[in-house]
């Protein structure tokens, strides 16, 4: 083993490539970790950031700890531990909260990046096996107790979680926040490539312009763990650098995650899936996200607690809809200051007794009230319809809580897939459809808190093998938007704020029996396919309506998918080739929403013409 003292103070050193990638907004860093609570008293000192070299069947890798100490010695402490591979742009993170109240904060490079050596490997088997050996090495020292907790956010976090399925023994607990937990997500939703966002205009403004993900694995195969280690004073330095500057997998990586035709759910991303890992996870587990975060999507977050059937203590804590990546506000902080002092100091405060999800909910005004408690949810289904009963000039096609009556004309809804719509553009001119299929939902007449996710089914049919669909839900408030001439127009008292999606989701039809070996459809066939949303905890208000928005791209979000030919059905027309026929007639185009204390009967939250006057402003008017 290899010590050298460091400074606590360094700077940042910034490969050349990396500075240019932060000049043009490509770079995410992680979040700052979640404010520390002052402590009342320091009953110890903090050590200068000591450098140690930790050998593994991977390579060696580089690792920091600032101890805590007194009387100028280093004390026997727990350890919270950070495995990062950011390094190159700057190490350490939490000294001055955690230090002080008796912990040692160690940070160690990524296998492959920074100071370590060793092949990167995105999210492997490497990273999983190194995450084990560094948390055994780590108990086997003097100056820790043996028991440790990992934490981080964004890439971060997602070696906790790597580390925790390989099951060490001396791991005490993880708390990942915003973390991947299945690489595939990261890159793909149901078989399609994720690319930009449109948050910057709506909910979260400019700081989500940089919640992006195109940019990897490129930015970490060819940015983070491009720098070779610098520290040639150790031994084993040449060694370090000669393993990170071979060749390793990086054509592998950047084919994997840009394949933006069939990108099968296959051995590759199974090694990378922590989710299907997550029964083996004993210990406890702090999973932390927000359900307005974009880069690492608010489900990775979902998907993983909902898999930890076997650990100890699980709990969900999710921030707002308005709030991006990164940690959760709130009393947050010292959820997690209490969590660690629990499994790693031994005290009895408490946080045991934890409910298993804390969560924020939004509205279209805000962040809202922190709620405590799984919350008890009843699935409310509306049906999309061409709707008989409007009065003239109002928009007909609906989203209601009966089965369509098909009165007359049953003409499917349909729309062409031009592949160059932009969900923007479809929100700004819904009732257009010129792109897309636009269906309002009936006025609600109290509040609808949503919490998990809404599934949007659809029965269509296309003369081709294959369409791609990305529906999203949203919230029209008839207060502040109308549409004039089939466009959409906001009023002037209501701000500036266009329409913009609630969740969304995203499925390619050869993936809608799953992800692992893609199936086309019988051109001109109708067939059904469920597209699962981000979940959300939202409350749409009173006076509102749930809005769905049946589309087959949005440019903003995804790399489009242009389809081959023409028509592959032998009696279509060629203008009809590109057209989507949505059915609504037979009641299968529906939204399926779970709504916390949802009524038994579904039409008793919505105003419906002719039936309701209590709470419906069509009939008090």
């Amino acid at each position: 083993m290899q010590r050298t003292r460091r400074s606590r103070k360094r700077r940042a050193t910034f490969a050349v490539g990396l500075a240019a990638a932060l000049v043009a907004g490509l770079v995410q860093m992680p979040a700052a970790p979640a404010a520390p609570r002052r402590a009342a008293a320091a009953p110890f000192e903090a050590s200068e950031a000591i450098s140690y070299i930790i050998p593994t069947e991977h390579g060696d890798l580089y690792m920091e700890v600032v101890h805590p100490m007194r009387n100028d010695k280093i004390v026997n402490a727990p350890v919270i531990l950070t495995m990062s591979p950011y390094s190159a742009l700057g190490r350490g993170g939490g000294e001055d909260r955690w230090v002080p109240r008796g912990y040692a904060r160690a940070w160690v490079d990524v296998v492959g990046t920074g100071n370590s050596g060793g092949c990167f490997d995105y999210g492997g088997k490497r990273e999983k096996e190194t995450g084990y050996e560094t948390v055994e090495w780590i108990a086997d020292q003097r100056w820790s107790n043996g028991k440790i907790g990992m934490i981080g956010t964004s890439y971060n976090g997602a070696t906790a979680t790597a580390t925790a399925v390989t099951r060490p023994p001396h791991l005490t607990t993880i708390v990942p926040e915003a973390a991947v937990s299945r690489w595939y997500g990261y890159s793909y939703s149901g078989g399609i490539r994720y690319s930009l966002n449109n948050e910057f205009i709506g909910h979260e403004g400019p700081e989500s312009i940089t919640d992006l993900n195109f940019d990897k694995p490129l930015l970490f195969d060819f940015g983070y763990a491009l720098p070779p280690p610098v520290n040639p004073q150790d031994e084993n330095w040449a060694e370090r650098v000669r393993s990170s500057i071979t060749p390793c997998d990086e054509l592998e990586h950047t084919t994997r995650g840009y394949n933006f035709d069939l990108p099968n759910y296959d051995k590759f991303w199974l090694e990378r899936d922590y989710v299907k890992d997550a029964g083996k996870i004993k210990i406890p587990v702090l999973v932390a996200h927000n359900w307005g975060d974009w880069n690492v999507k608010q489900e990775e977050g979902w998907n993983l607690f909902h898999a930890l059937k076997n650990s100890r203590q699980r709990v969900l804590y999710m921030g707002s809809r308005w709030h991006g990546h990164g940690a959760p506000g709130g009393d947050y902080a010292k959820f997690v200051d209490d969590w660690m002092d629990r499994y790693l100091m031994g005290k009895r405060n408490g946080i045991d007794k934890a409910p298993e999800i804390i969560s924020q909910t939004a509205d279209s005004d805000g962040p809202g009230k922190w709620f405590k408690g799984t919350p008890k949810t009843r699935n409310v289904v509306i049906y999309a319809q061409d709707f008989p009963f409007v009065p003239p000039g109002e928009y007909n096609w609906k989203l209601m809580p009966s089965k369509p009556n098909a009165f007359g004309a049953t003409e499917p809804a349909s729309f062409p897939s031009a592949n160059a719509n932009t969900e923007s553009h479809a929100n700004h001119h819904g009732p257009n459809n010129h792109d897309w299929r636009w269906f309002e939902g009936a006025m609600l007449r109290k509040n609808a808190r949503v919490f998990g996710q809404i599934r949007v089914q659809i029965y269509s049919k296309a003369d081709r093998k294959w369409i791609t669909f990305v529906p999203s839900i949203l919230d029209y408030d008839h207060d502040c938007h109308t549409t004039v001439g089939n466009q959409h127009m906001l009023k002037p008292e209501c701000g500036t704020a266009p329409l913009v999606s609630t969740t969304r989701g995203f499925l390619d039809s050869r993936y809608r029996n799953g992800l692992a070996r893609p199936q086309d459809v019988k051109p001109g066939n109708y067939f059904p396919i469920t597209v699962p949303m981000k979940p959300i905890d939202y409350t749409f208000k009173k006076g509102h309506s749930i809005g769905l928005q049946i589309q087959t791209e949005a440019l903003e979000w995804m790399v489009p998918k242009p389809y081959p030919g023409g028509c592959d059905h032998p009696d279509a027309q060629g203008q009809s080739c590109p057209n989507v026929y949505v059915d609504w007639a037979g009641g299968k185009t529906r939204v399926i929403i779970p709504v916390v204390d949802g009524p038994k009967d579904d039409s008793h939250l919505f105003c419906i013409p002719g039936k309701h006057k209590k709470g419906c402003k069509h009939e008090e008017e």
